[in-house]
């Protein structure tokens, strides 16, 4: 048998059947790990290649990579981080105002976030679907409460935000079910999850 060692087929240095178990688009498995925690660590990158600066449009040189982690959905009942090999890139340019800029992908991940956007979607859902608490969904995402809030927030804000959530609705029903929370520093923050979460789910 042809290369016996190999668990999958290869396509270029990349493994194809991990990129599609992990699914994050544009970018490739490099290795996967339990850490201490019981946790998985999907370690990703980018294949190499050409990238223009964000600025000026010059083909930037490339220098390097830094690792960022990332809290992904949960998966074969653990919770996940992903490690995002991102590229990191000098402009040439003298007149450009772009030193050097990291790779992006807001499909991925936010700027500066600390959850996937994967792993708001699903936080999301839990909410509206399993009427999870923020509390109930960070155990499962095995982070904090704040990181989980901070992430998702502003998404749910938007959804409140956009009024072609009403078109075609002519009639609001109202859920009589009261949760109890026990963070009552978190209360004021928790009553605009659930009006959130209650406009976003209409």
């Amino acid at each position: 048998m042809p290369e016996p060692t190999l668990c999958c087929r290869m396509c270029g240095d990349y493994c194809d059947r991990c990129d599609l178990l992990v699914k994050l688009p544009g970018l490739h498995v490099i290795a996967v790990e339990r850490d201490g925690r019981d946790r998985l660590v999907v370690t990703v990158e980018s294949a190499p290649g050409p990238m223009g600066c964000r600025s000026c449009g010059v083909v930037a040189h490339g220098h390097g990579r830094v690792n960022v982690r990332l809290v992904d959905a949960p998966a074969f009942g653990r919770p996940v981080r992903i490690v995002w090999r991102k590229r990191r890139w000098l402009c040439p340019e003298p007149a450009c105002e772009v030193i050097s800029f990291i790779e992006q992908d807001e499909q991925v991940a936010a700027p500066r976030g600390l959850l996937t956007a994967r792993a708001c979607r699903w936080a999301i859902e839990q909410i509206r679907r399993e009427h999870a608490s923020v509390n109930g969904i960070r155990r499962q995402l095995g982070t904090g409460w704040r990181t989980v809030w901070d992430s998702i927030k502003p998404l749910l804000q938007a959804a409140d935000d956009d009024e072609a959530r009403f078109a075609g609705v002519a009639v609001l029903g109202v859920d009589e079910h009261v949760v109890r929370h026990e963070a009552l520093l978190f209360r004021m923050e928790v009553r605009d999850l659930h009006r959130l979460a209650v406009a976003a789910a209409g």
